[in-house]
């Protein structure tokens, strides 16, 4: 039995472990909330100033400032998409995009910015749709216009992705016409209040979203994936963390058994290669982000700044309305801290029904 839970738990952990490990894409992007949602004409707008500014930056050599590319976008819940040729339709979730759909959907790069009938579906979508998912090249109909299947994404979730399809702004038009689009859009066909920015290497988070608020003229909150990946990896660290602690505790009884000095060195030599190799384990493991580090030690102020910015990053992340996407960083973060505690309990409960059956035997 005991073998049985050991088994057991070491799977938990190895899902645990997995879990956690997908979710470190977190360390490459940031995902934001818009505050006051854009329409698809606003978000083009926006992505025009994008494109404006990195070739301004391109020509001015005295100017190399550091742009994350970024992607805006939102959803549309249970719209209808028809594969005419055999009279097939479907309620699916839908998508709309602006932007690199890379930062949405891993190993994608189309449909291009200038693809403008270029859409993607997923696996559930492409067998109700054609009964296959051989199916790039072949056309959907929503919103009473066509578009060429470009790729299909991994998921059986019903899911479509689309461009935003407004009017976009020329290529001529400088930035103060795009701002002043922005402020023209009807307020109901505002959908997209999503950003996913490629994680820059030289800004901080609240430096970026100050600079996105500068240069777009767009308020958004960024979500705290770090503090997920950060809880996640705590519960992951449990199980290994015990075992260490266990087997740290049966050195030192064993080296307060031992008569003769050199069973207490030799005990002693590996309780101390125990310790240094858990701390260099653990080590390499853990990164303590810099904002959980207060410039002096003595800032009691700081900590309980930074528990009530946490507070309010949680209540963020459970508030914002879900898409599809979220679903999958919820997902792997639930999977994560649940097998990683599942782990941790039968790991708890291995030891104590060990320690149970070695006073036993020394009873008899």
């Amino acid at each position: 039995m005991l073998a049985g839970m050991a088994v057991l738990g070491c799977l938990l952990f190895y899902l645990s472990a997995g879990f956690w490990g997908n979710l470190g894409w977190s360390r490459e992007y940031i995902l934001s909330y818009i505050n006051e949602p854009l329409s698809e004409n606003q978000a083009i707008a926006v992505m025009e100033q994008h494109l404006q500014r990195m070739e301004k930056n391109i020509q001015n050599s005295n100017m190399q400032e550091k742009i994350p590319d970024f992607c805006i976008w939102g959803q549309k819940e249970q719209v209808l998409l028809t594969n005419e040729n055999l009279s097939r339709s479907i309620q699916a979730d839908v998508i709309l995009f602006c932007g690199s759909p890379g930062l949405l959907f891993e190993d994608c790069r189309v449909p291009g910015r200038e693809d403008k009938q270029g859409c993607l579906i997923d696996e559930e979508t492409a067998w109700r749709l054609f009964g296959s998912v051989q199916v790039t090249g072949k056309m959907i109909t929503y919103e009473n216009s066509q578009y060429i299947i470009r790729k299909i994404i991994p998921g059986r979730k019903g899911v479509a992705a689309f461009p935003a399809a407004g009017s976009s702004i020329s290529n001529e038009t400088d930035i103060s016409a795009a701002e002043k689009q922005l402020q023209t859009v009807q307020p109901e066909q505002n959908v997209l209040n999503r950003v996913t920015i490629k994680k820059p290497q030289e800004q901080s988070v609240n430096e970026l979203k100050t600079s996105w608020a500068g240069c777009y003229g767009v308020d958004i909150q960024i979500l705290d994936m770090e503090l997920l990946r950060g809880a996640g990896g705590v519960c992951v660290l449990l199980v290994p963390l015990t075992v260490c602690v266990v087997f740290l505790s049966y050195l030192c009884i064993q080296y307060e058994k031992q008569q003769g000095w050199k069973g207490r060195a030799v005990m002693l030599c590996l309780i101390m290669s125990l310790a240094v190799l858990a701390l260099y384990l653990f080590g390499m493991w853990i990164q303590i982000p810099d904002e959980y580090i207060p410039a002096k030690w003595s800032d009691f102020g700081f900590w309980a700044q930074l528990i009530a910015q946490k507070q309010e990053a949680v209540r963020l992340l459970i508030r914002i309305p879900k898409s599809v996407l979220d679903y999958e960083w919820g997902k792997r973060f639930l999977a994560a801290a649940g097998f990683g505690l599942a782990a941790e309990a039968l790991t708890v409960l291995t030891v104590v029904m060990l320690n149970y059956r070695m006073k036993l035997k020394c009873k008899k």
